[in-house]
């Protein structure tokens, strides 16, 4: 499906089948529907290890009747008759299904225009170019340092349609594009061989820079050599955006997701308007930033996108939700449904995202306010500390428990990085860290849901290998 004819015959078709659903007796009904293209180039030990095109375009369609008895079914089929038949399976999947007391939809609304969601450069690259960023960026890592190996890679190149219909008078499509650039490497020497180092990019246009992805990987390779083990202690520790943006937001998110509130299952449930975090902490998510990498117009219900603050200050302000979770707390809906959510999910890694699934809460970009120092800044100013790039582990979010085994680390003595460090791991609990923030960086990176600076926590535990 490359042309708007055909994609226009595709958001026909769904929302000739709303309509249809709109005379059998159903409450409410809603299709999402898709065309997305994806050039995706795979690099694995300094080769080009496989590139393709993959055309993907389908509609998943939710339907409620009496009791909110509700169902889904999708297809990837773009015919009109494949789409009317997966608009009658959700029917008759809701008139066997449960009710869902809670279950809403959003109403049409008037969505503010984003900037920077659509690049034509970007849409019309071809496979050959995606192969010749994918070869620099190797090139650009290699002959930075003759002991770096590009171990694995990616270059994602994707654009096409988003749209949504529903019985409540939401009918609205965007175009959109995005990109990603991935690099990891490792350094070998005599005998040694360094931990992985990582570089990235998250983008929506078509001004990819291979050459500083691959030479940051560089960058990052040679400074792993030699490490040394460390003792373990409880005391400062920076964590760089990479570290921020995984398991301190992946407890934030659970904690400030609408879903977990109507559960009970969040820390902060009863929290709205107390101190949860450290004056130095403010939030927000801001689905409208331009060029932002989840940025919309709307979110994938429908709902105009705008932008939350959820901490200021250290004060819990406002939880993330879509039209189930707003209507059922009795709050505003902040535009966060979403099928292409972030993090790790068994189900979804399974049946796919998008129109395959239906959606739930999650940031858009969710931002922690920027202060007033550069990451070489809080080195300088540390006396004794480690200086965490990355980690790996799991989070548990509702207990907000951390315990991370140390990627790549450093120890800092007296405002200078000393040497990497060999093994090692920071435990404690996400929620006491949150309040033992001291400083925040002005400088910042960009991921797929977040825009992550450098912080500084205070009393974190740190244990040697």
């Amino acid at each position: 499906m490359r042309s708007k004819k055909d994609w226009a015959l595709l958001s026909n078709a769904a929302r000739k089948a709303i309509k249809i659903l709109e005379k059998r007796n159903t409450t409410h009904a809603e299709a999402f529907y898709t065309n997305t293209q994806t050039t995706e180039v795979t690099i694995r030990n300094s080769e080009i290890l496989a590139q393709n095109k993959v055309d993907d375009s389908g509609v998943g369609f939710r339907v409620t009747i009496a009791d909110n008895k509700t169902g889904f079914a999708c297809t990837n089929t773009p015919t009109e008759k494949a789409i009317s038949k997966a608009a009658e399976k959700a029917l008759a999947i809701a008139r066997v299904g449960s009710g869902s007391p809670n279950f809403a939809l959003p109403k049409a609304s008037r969505p503010r225009a984003v900037k920077g969601l659509f690049d034509p450069r970007l849409a019309d690259m071809a496979v050959d170019e995606a192969i010749d960023i994918a070869e620099r960026t190797i090139r650009a890592a290699e002959e930075f340092d003759k002991r770096v190996i590009a171990k694995d890679g990616r270059v994602l190149l994707q654009s096409g349609w988003r749209g949504i219909t529903n019985t409540l008078d939401v009918d609205l499509e965007t175009q959109e594009t995005k990109a990603l650039m991935y690099l990891g490497g490792a350094g070998k020497q005599n005998s040694e061989v360094t931990s992985s180092c990582y570089e990235f990019i998250f983008t929506r246009k078509a001004d990819l820079d291979p050459e500083n992805v691959g030479e940051s990987v560089g960058k990052k390779v040679v400074t792993m050599f030699k490490p040394q083990p460390l003792k373990g202690f409880q005391g400062a520790v920076i964590f760089a955006p990479e570290a921020v943006s995984y398991q301190l937001v992946d407890v934030l998110i659970d904690a400030l997701k609408g879903e977990t509130v109507m559960a009970g299952r969040s820390a902060w449930t009863e929290k709205l308007g107390q101190i949860v975090a450290s004056e130095n902490l403010t939030i927000i998510d801001n689905a409208t930033l331009e060029n932002g990498f989840s940025s919309r117009s709307f979110d994938d219900e429908g709902y105009s996108s705008q932008t939350t603050v959820l901490i200021e200050k250290g004060r819990l302000e406002s939880f993330l939700h879509n039209a189930t979770s707003a209507d059922t707390l009795e709050t505003e809906n902040t535009g966060n449904a979403s099928r292409y959510a972030g993090g790790f999910n068994m189900v979804r890694s399974i049946i796919g995202s998008g129109y395959r699934t239906k959606p739930e809460i999650y940031p858009s970009n969710l931002i922690i306010k920027p202060g007033n120092k550069k990451k070489e800044e809080l080195i300088s100013e540390m006396e004794k500390g480690v200086l965490v790039e990355s980690m790996a582990g799991f989070p548990q979010p509702g207990s907000g428990l951390i315990s991370a085994q140390l990627s790549n680390a450093f120890f800092i003595h007296n405002g200078e990085i000393q040497f990497p460090i060999q093994g090692g791991m920071v435990s404690g609990i996400a929620y006491d860290w949150l309040q033992q923030i001291s400083q925040v960086s002005e400088d910042t990176k960009q991921f797929q849901n977040s825009v992550m600076p450098t912080i500084r926590i205070e009393d974190v535990n740190f244990v040697g290998a």
